[in-house]
């Protein structure tokens, strides 16, 4: 009989066991046990799979009840099978219970993980079951608990830091600036350590899909399988959703109140002589201040002078460029901003810099440099729109290649081309985007004009010149 119930046990296609857990306590203690717990997993599964989730309720909760290690699926299949139970009931009490159930799914597995990891070849970490919970937690319960939530969520990033999801970590700076906002006295030194650590592990995460990206591109080129373009497509839509919560978590924390540039600036700076040799804290102050966009003032720029005198890094030879810059001396700034490009180590920052590298020479009227600075962001990151909106600036303020004003409007059309591109690659840049097109079109010619010139809507425009690109007239 023990040899049958162990054949029905692979049957049913229940995870692998790991060599050092004994079945037959998996299963239960008796042979009555075990085959009552086959049967649950067996109906719960057929069920599951049909989605007749109300049917296959009462046996997965026999199972995930009195047989917590039989199988990891449960764990992976509960939480969807009691959302649609929450969602689909009318009955307060019945969706209450429902709930409290969810939150235990996540509460049990943390209790077993290490056991249940031996049966899985999927990595299951604390931090993100914790992170699932977390959100489980802010969506079901009616006004949802500042603190605990706070407290899942804080404790689930740090957990997993660079691989935390992007909504679970830009939901965890939403809520330390509700913590501020609740007891800015408490919580206000807090959330600026928050703030620094979602900046960055988010960014962690965007050249994590970049990198994948690049993986799934080279695979598609050499085997030519369509499901590694597939997969390259939808890693790209996770980078636009990581951006838009990147976008969220500066937004949280600049909305709150809880410091302007001018009030970081007054904090760092009194502190700054005392703190000259220690880079763990120069290297705060710099970050802080950068991403903020507080690179004008002085306690971002002496950081960095100090920073840089103790190690060179991309972020403080970046604030010694943006010091020279300020003092009107841009040799030697853009020699320090090419310098923190060279330094940095992740894509994500590294196209973002060459982008405000390409800002600098904007700035001083160097459109071609601006451009070539622009294409290398690109080239980092095709996915990050604010360059190509460079570029749309860099021609329309320099529209001039020819003796005839006609072709000359025309290269507006090639500036809306590159904020179209903008729009299309960064759900971020659409704003800034169409506030341009729409200003850009009161300079492109009429179609009198155009017609005058034996051009049509439809038809290819060569743009001379330094720009030397085609464009379509509209």
């Amino acid at each position: 009989m023990k040899r049958n119930i162990l054949a029905l046990l692979a049957f049913v296609s229940i995870s692998a066991f790991a060599q050092h857990v004994d079945p037959e306590k998996r299963f239960g203690a008796t042979e009555e046990d075990s085959i009552n717990c086959v049967n649950n997993i067996s109906n719960y599964t057929v069920n599951f799979k049909n989605k007749s989730y109300e049917v296959a309720y009462p046996y997965w909760k026999e199972v995930f009840t009195n047989f917590p290690l039989a199988s990891v699926n449960v764990y992976y299949n509960g939480p969807t099978l009691l959302k649609h139970l929450i969602e689909k009931t009318n009955d307060e009490q019945k969706k209450k219970d429902y709930i409290n159930e969810l939150l235990s799914v996540y509460d049990q597995q943390m209790k077993y993980i290490d056991i249940l990891q031996t049966l899985t070849k999927t990595k299951m970490t604390e931090g993100y079951i914790l992170g699932k919970k977390a959100m489980d937690y802010i969506k079901y319960i009616p006004n949802a608990d500042t603190d605990t939530a706070y407290e899942m969520l804080s404790k689930s990033v740090s957990l997993e830091k660079g691989l935390s999801e992007y909504y679970v970590t830009q939901q965890f700076m939403k809520y330390s600036a509700m913590m501020y906002k609740s007891n800015p006295a408490a919580h206000g030194e807090q959330i600026i350590q928050d703030y620094l650590d979602a900046s960055v592990y988010i960014v962690e995460v965007l050249d994590k899909y970049h990198a994948n990206i690049e993986n799934y591109n080279k695979k598609y080129e050499e085997l030519q399988d369509p499901r590694d373009s597939i997969k390259a497509v939808q890693t790209g839509k996770q980078i636009d959703q990581a951006r838009v919560s990147r976008s969220n978590v500066d937004a949280y924390f600049i909305n709150c109140g809880a410091a302007s540039c001018e009030d970081l600036n007054r904090i760092y700076l009194e502190s700054l002589d005392a703190h000259k040799s220690d880079i763990e804290y120069l290297n705060k102050v710099i970050s802080v201040m950068s991403m903020l966009k507080c690179t004008n003032e002085d306690a971002y720029l002496t950081a960095s002078e100090y920073a840089l005198a103790i190690e060179p890094t991309s972020k403080a030879a970046m604030g010694c460029g943006y010091r020279y810059y300020k003092r009107g001396e841009i040799e030697k700034a853009l020699e320090l901003f090419d310098q923190a490009i060279e330094l940095e180590t992740s894509i994500t920052t590294k196209a973002e810099l060459c982008y405000k590298v390409g800002a600098v020479y904007f700035s001083q009227k160097q459109y071609a440099k601006a451009r070539t600075y622009a294409q290398k962001a690109i080239g980092l990151n095709s996915k990050f729109g604010d360059p190509y909106i460079l570029i749309a600036q860099c021609y329309a303020a320099a529209p001039n290649w020819s003796d005839d004003n006609i072709k000359n409007g025309c290269t507006y059309f090639a500036a809306i081309d590159k904020l179209q591109r903008a729009k299309s690659v960064d759900p971020t840049a659409k704003k800034e985007a169409d506030k341009l097109i729409a200003s850009y079109s009161t300079y492109t010619p009429s179609k009198e004009d155009l017609f005058m010139r034996g051009l049509t809507s439809g038809t290819k425009v060569s743009i001379g010149g330094w720009i030397n690109e085609t464009t379509t007239i509209r």
